[in-house]
């Protein structure tokens, strides 16, 4: 399992607390570890997306196996209020003594 920042975009909408609980389905189907969930809110978008010009933001860093990463990609694609997601691996930070 590697360690990852996740930052998933959703529409903002009247089904909004339907939704960030479907992710969190998304990524717990898959064995994701969630170490810190951090809600950014409702912010402007830099342009348009798919007529949206808000998103909700919510941050994750979760320890993710690399193999699911395309599985959640391809669940999180088929989601049509899901604007945007991004994927960073962190370093590991190995100990020397």
């Amino acid at each position: 399992m590697n360690k990852y920042e996740l930052i998933v975009i959703l529409r903002p909408s009247d089904k909004l607390e339907s939704l960030k609980e479907k992710v969190r389905e998304i990524l717990k189907k898959n064995q994701v570890v969630i170490e810190s969930d951090d809600p950014w809110g409702i912010r402007s978008l830099a342009y348009t997306i798919d007529r949206a010009n808000d998103g909700y933001y919510e941050y994750f860093i979760a320890q993710i196996n690399p193999t699911a990463v395309s599985n959640i990609i391809a669940e999180f694609r088929l989601q049509p209020d899901i604007l945007r997601y991004l994927f960073v691996k962190l370093p590991t930070l190995s100990k020397t003594a």
